[in-house]
């Protein structure tokens, strides 16, 4: 069966169950459809592959990818409810034409003990301190860029995590919200647990502290996140070979592994305190963000400080400069920077057309002033129903 055909079955299929299901419940249907005309710029000076290339294509820029969401919660009585929800990504228009992929997909109760819910579901870090990102683009470094398992900071994977359990406390003080996570290893990722508090009046100011720990498994690596998303690591951009390639493999002499756990068993540990302030004329948000390796020396310490700004009605912009000093298990070091900037015009409540810029550059990889960087720059525009 060919990938189209997949996917539009696949739908079909959904929206079915969905229609099948409202004989006993109510269901939510929601998604985002993104397009952009994207242009992605890399450049080395590594020695035998320096060099410059670009792509110009359609992406999901802001959104990363289109999805489709099926929810809702049924009424057990006695203040009891059960919830739902199973979620599809690339749904939509899609660069490679990949098939649909299980995204979101939990099933849990809620009473006035709090929320349980079991499936594939955020890390408690991610949807702590990622949410606090006025720009919300994952193709370069910062709070919602910040990696994906394997690359970057693992709390910050902008990926659900598989086969979780995550309570969420009953709200103990007004404004305090507390939530736990366990995760279970399988054939893509290791062991973890996780935990947020969150402290918020819903208006002005947001603070969080959040951590998370996770097994590594066979022969994965704790690495810079600089490979970004969007597809771009699938993407051959130089020299016959993927970004990922040349950053994460080291085949350009920029190799930012900083720990590869042979056997597996070694634990990534990462903790962050980040919030935000409204001032009403402009909104200031920042963090620091920390990852080890226990009992070695490999780390990553990242800074973020960014703003968003009501320009006039309807239009916003969003800033987020991050730094993020890496330590190799070896002790060498080398840094990672970024920045990105994000202008958007809600046209409704659900549409809004944006223009994108993102750019990062790393320096000081496998010997001191090898150099990598990239830039991307989008016009799109998302619809959300």
């Amino acid at each position: 069966m060919s990938q189209s055909k997949f996917k539009k079955n696949s739908i079909a299929l959904l929206a079915l169950s969905a229609f099948c299901a409202t004989a006993s419940a109510q269901v939510l249907i929601k998604g985002t459809v993104d397009q952009s005309y994207e242009k992605f710029e890399t450049k080395t000076n590594p020695g035998a592959l320096t060099g410059t290339d670009s792509i110009n294509r359609a992406s999901s820029t802001l959104a990363n990818y289109n999805w489709l969401s099926f929810s809702g919660n049924e009424d057990l009585g006695d203040g009891l409810k059960a919830t739902y929800e199973m979620s599809l990504k690339y749904v939509g228009p899609d660069t490679e034409n990949r098939s649909p992929q299980n995204y979101l997909s939990h099933v849990g109760l809620e009473g006035a003990f709090g929320k349980v819910k079991l499936g594939r579901q955020w890390r408690p870090f991610f949807t702590a301190v990622a949410a606090i990102d006025p720009t919300q683009l994952s193709a370069t470094p910062g709070f919602a860029g910040a990696g994906r398992s394997g690359t970057g900071l693992s709390g910050l994977a902008p990926e659900p995590n598989n086969n979780t359990i995550t309570y969420s406390l009953p709200s103990l003080t007004p404004g305090l919200f507390i939530q736990v996570q366990k995760g279970f290893s399988d054939s893509t990722q290791g062991e973890s647990q996780g935990a947020h508090a969150i402290f918020t009046d819903g208006q002005k100011f947001f603070v969080t502290y959040a951590m998370h720990s996770e097994k590594m498994i066979k022969s994965s690596s704790f690495a810079a996140s600089a490979t970004g998303t969007n597809g771009i690591d699938k993407t051959k951009i130089f020299a016959g070979f993927t970004l990922a390639e040349l950053t994460v493999a080291g085949r350009n002499g920029l190799d930012h592994r900083l720990f590869t756990s042979t056997n597996g068993g070694d634990t990534r540990e990462s903790s962050a305190l980040a919030g935000s302030y409204d001032f009403g004329i402009v909104k200031v948000v920042g963090g620091v963000v920390t990852e080890k390796v226990k009992g070695t020396k490999a780390k990553l310490d990242m800074n973020v400080i960014g703003v968003k700004v009501p320009i006039i009605e309807k239009v916003n912009l969003g800033y987020l400069h991050s730094k993020a000093d890496h330590t190799r298990v070896a002790g060498s070091e080398f840094s990672l920077s970024g920045d990105k900037l994000l202008l958007t015009y809600d046209l409704s409540n659900r549409t809004t057309a944006y223009v994108a810029y993102g750019k990062q550059k790393l320096d000081g990889g496998t010997a001191a002033g090898n150099e990598f960087s990239s830039a991307i720059s989008a016009l799109g525009l998302r619809h959300n129903f």
